[in-house]
């Protein structure tokens, strides 16, 4: 094989792949957040958690524009701002992630927010949606509020066979 033709198959494979290298970008960005916010979930001190909370931020800022349609850079900086205590920041990003399609674990997240934001009835509305789509994540509530929950996505189901629930439970405003 000459230079120019091995020249050549680099640069056609190249091209072949430049739309790609963003998104690979945005991946690892988005792995390299997640790993700070496992980080800072893992109790560091608290100076180290902020710092750790802000790359977590700022990795999900740079891969959301290579990333459409993908909610994992918008719900790791929703995440971020939570932990933060900074609910009605994350209520933002969770809605954004919200737009790409409804997920059991972005309507949990937005009940989580709300209730950061002493928001109750949004936070329980947003709370049961999610435990309405997926049960199994009564897990990741507290005991007796998962209870209460999913006492009342089963009276809902009971309604949904008896012909008296039309819908599904709402998400909050």
């Amino acid at each position: 094989m000459t230079n120019l033709a091995r020249l050549v198959g680099a640069a056609a494979l190249a091209l072949l792949l430049w739309p790609e290298i963003a998104r690979y970008r945005a991946e690892r960005q988005v792995r390299r957040g997640s790993d700070a916010l496992r980080q800072a979930l893992a109790g560091a001190s608290d100076d180290r958690t902020r710092i750790l909370l802000d790359r977590a931020a700022k990795m999900a800022a740079k891969a959301t524009p290579n990333l459409p349609g993908d909610p994992r850079p918008r719900l790791l900086a929703g995440s971020a701002r939570l932990v933060q205590g900074k609910g009605l920041e994350a209520l933002d990003f969770y809605r954004d992630a919200l737009a790409t399609g409804e997920r059991a674990e972005i309507d949990l997240n937005i009940g989580r927010a709300h209730a950061i934001a002493r928001e109750r009835p949004e936070a329980q509305t947003a709370l049961l949606r999610a435990l309405w789509i997926s049960p199994t994540l009564a897990s990741a509530l507290p005991g007796p509020v998962a209870k209460r929950l999913l006492e009342d996505v089963a009276k809902r189901e009971n309604d949904l066979k008896a012909g008296l629930l039309n819908e599904p439970p709402p998400l909050p405003d």
